[in-house]
């Protein structure tokens, strides 16, 4: 199926677009849908492994710690704000929004309840404490990111306590994690 967003007649605050691109390798990684090969059981722990491996950390003693994370958060919830706000103008107007349009319209409490809770269980001094990557395409990013994203991406975002688990496990045969 193939749903057209409308907002009526072209005016100039809408000829921009909602989502700026930005270049650079770990943008484009963070930016985009988290995809990666499905693996088994075995599979999986073997990628965790491997990443435990590789993963260097960056001393604590290295500078400033910057949040990356938090900040792509805040951004995310500015262009969540702003969708929300055109969606119900269109809507409003009585503009055909689409499915997807109406869900963010009828779930953007649930969303922003989803923010702030974030927000309140990852303050920026205890960010500041998760050991950070100091070389790959997540330099500067927790490792905790890395791990996160491999269990999101091999296994379609299917989330389960065995899951966690097993990476969990799989990654401190190699690498023990801390509280931090």
């Amino acid at each position: 199926m193939n749903f057209k967003l409308r907002f009526g007649p072209r005016r100039a605050s809408f000829r921009r677009p909602l989502f700026r691109r930005r270049t650079g390798s770990a943008h484009d990684v963070l930016t985009g849908p988290i995809r990666g090969e499905l693996l088994g059981v075995e599979g999986l722990a073997e990628r965790v492994r491997k990443i435990a491996r590789a993963q260097v950390l960056r001393p604590f003693d290295e500078g400033d710690r910057r949040t990356p994370l938090l900040t792509r958060l805040d951004d995310t919830r500015q262009v969540l704000e702003t969708a929300r706000t055109r969606l119900a103008a269109a809507a409003d107007a009585e503009e055909d929004i689409g499915p997807a349009g109406e869900w963010l319209l009828d779930n953007a409490h649930v969303v922003e309840e989803h923010v702030r809770e974030v927000r309140e269980s990852l303050p920026r001094d205890y960010y500041g404490e998760l050991p950070e990557l100091a070389t790959g395409h997540l330099a500067g990013y927790p490792r905790v990111y890395e791990i996160a994203t491999t269990l999101i991406s091999h296994t379609e975002a299917r989330i389960d306590l065995a899951n966690v688990e097993l990476v969990i496990c799989a990654f401190q045969e190699v690498s023990a994690l801390s509280i931090g």
